[in-house]
């Protein structure tokens, strides 16, 4: 695929920068995937279905933990599980696949809006962004998703005109099968279409109208059968709704207040920083609740250069135009509707157009400039890249630095136990790691047992009495030596869990860690203990017998 570009390049050097910058983004996915992290509380909730249901199951019955994900995307995922004998990488290779894909995909889409800077800059935050190379190796469908909005605009580029029965068919089955692969596409397609059909009708392009609604029914029909079949058959769950709610995730609709208004600036900025990756946090790292902190991440030319492209989009042609604002207005009205929530990860199918809007710009700016301070271009490019080379890089030489909110220690907490494990240890995991400890479990073959601590939190009325009960779920440990507890400090609540609720459990800081660490010495002495970001683990020599 990226041959290509020898015919749209008009030097050799800009010809290897182009391969320099897709063999980076080949290679950081490629590492990560072989980097093998754990796994993290989110991607644990669907691993959990993946590993224990067969493909029938995955179709008919609901998730674990409440998870939602298109079926295309479970039934592939299922495949490869039972093609490789590691099952940690047979998870992660669908995302992987999908992440390399959409870079090779990403080449034709960016040469026919772009020209070869913007190409350059829209495909190199594709290759070497953190969230995209994050993505390409996290078990969720957000790197499918990807893959499948690119793919959708490909579709456009390849088929727009119908000009055979050919490009008819591959334009309507196209569509149709996407949207089984990814929930997102429906604003992609539907958005394609709406701009489409209303660009026709303004240009009385009345043959091409009458037959492009060929495929459009064709999407409208596989989506009502994937609603009825799949979708209407998974159980809503209103606290997700609550939960996106409470952290403003949903665009006011309508705004009626400064604060409302505030919304765009605050949700936009932070799009520039995940998934974009544009902003400078290297640069900032330590001043983050600075008030000037947002001004010194340098979100001011990655603004203007959307801005300026969406208006060169608009002058330049407005078939485009149509077609890549529509899917996005359309995202706009369903999260006014509460039906779509506008953060981090859930942006990341939507960053085409975005990144070929910043493309636009940078080549507008880039027209506009003389003969004598073209040279300047680089410095604009170098400002755009710095901050996504420097992140992605420094992941390399220090994974702990990838993404560090999302990064969990499961499986080394896990492993150390299994190492340190002895004869006639008793192993007990709190509640709240349940999750990941069950999937660890599948995928490894511990020499331990666990026992599952309850969760006491909705039976009691107070930390003494939480403890009461507690205490008496430690029953299962008596008569041992050794006792091992594994638990989360880092998540919580439970899915499902209403926001900070029970009250009384959230309001107490001792919750887990230290109110632990209180009840295990009163049966003994705590000999030694692990804590990471996530996930911490306690030893207990055990002198006292407080059970009967």
């Amino acid at each position: 695929m990226p041959f290509p570009l020898k015919r749209t390049l008009k030097d050799k050097f800009s010809y290897y920068l182009f391969l320099l910058i897709i063999i980076s983004g080949v290679f950081l996915r490629i590492y990560q995937y072989v980097l093998n992290r754990s796994l993290w509380l989110d991607e644990g909730y669907l691993a959990s279905s993946l590993l224990r249901f067969d493909y029938l199951e995955l179709i008919t019955r609901p998730l674990d933990y409440q998870q939602k994900a298109p079926i295309g995307f479970l039934l592939i995922v299922k495949l490869f599980l039972n093609i490789f004998s590691d099952k940690e990488y047979g998870l992660r290779i669908v995302p992987l696949l999908s992440g390399l894909l959409s870079i090779l995909i990403f080449i034709p889409v960016t040469k026919y809006f772009l020209k070869p800077t913007g190409m350059l800059v829209a495909l190199a935050v594709l290759c070497i962004s953190p969230a995209f190379v994050y993505h390409s190796v996290e078990i969720k469908q957000y790197s499918t998703e990807l893959l499948c909005s690119i793919l959708c605009f490909y579709m456009f580029i390849k088929f727009r005109k119908l000009k055979n029965l050919k490009e008819l068919i591959f334009w309507s089955l196209g569509g149709a099968v996407i949207l089984w692969f990814s929930f997102s596409a429906i604003f992609i397609l539907g958005g394609i279409g709406l701009g489409l059909m209303l660009y026709y009708l303004l240009t009385k392009q009345f043959n091409i109208f009458s037959k492009s609604f060929i495929p459009f029914i064709s999407w409208l029909i596989s989506f009502i059968l994937l609603f009825f079949l799949i979708i209407k058959k998974t159980p809503d769950a209103e606290w997700v709704v609550n939960w996106f709610r409470f952290y403003g995730d949903f665009m006011p609709l309508p705004p009626r207040s400064m604060s409302d208004l505030k919304w765009f600036f605050t949700s936009f900025y932070r799009m520039l920083d995940y998934p974009l990756g544009l902003l400078w946090n290297f640069f900032v790292s330590g001043t983050q609740t600075s008030s000037y902190a947002p001004f010194v991440k340098m979100p001011f030319l990655p603004f203007i250069l959307l801005g300026a492209g969406t208006y060169l989009c608009l002058k330049q042609s407005v078939q485009n135009f149509n077609v890549l604002m529509f899917p996005f207005l359309m995202v706009l009205l369903a999260s006014g509707l509460e039906l779509y929530p506008l953060t981090e990860r859930f942006w990341l199918f939507l960053t085409p157009i975005f990144l070929i809007l910043i493309g636009i710009g940078l080549d507008g700016l880039n027209e506009k400039m003389s003969v004598s301070v073209k040279s300047f271009k680089i410095v604009i490019v170098v400002l755009l890249l710095v901050s996504p080379i420097i992140q992605s890089f420094q992941s390399v030489a220090d994974s702990a630095t990838f993404y560090k909110h999302k990064k969990s220690y499961q499986k080394e907490s896990f492993d150390m136990v299994n190492k340190a494990y002895k004869a006639g240890d008793v192993v007990y995991v709190y509640w709240n790691e349940l999750p990941g400890f069950k999937v660890y479990a599948s995928l490894k073959n511990y020499k331990f047992k666990a026992i599952e601590g309850r969760d006491f939190r909705w039976s009691a009325s107070n930390l003494n009495d939480y403890n009461t009960k507690l205490v008496q779920d430690f029953g299962k440990i008596k008569h041992s030596k050794r006792v091992w507890v594994i638990f989360n400090n880092k998540f919580l609540s439970n899915v499902g869990d209403p926001i900070s609720r029970p009250a009384w459990y959230y309001k107490n800081v001792n919750l887990p860690a230290a109110n632990l660490r209180t009840e295990l010495s009163k049966m003994g002495k705590i000999v030694k203990a692990s804590t990471t970001a996530d996930v911490s683990v306690y030893l207990c020599q055990i002198t006292n017998q407080p059970f009967n």
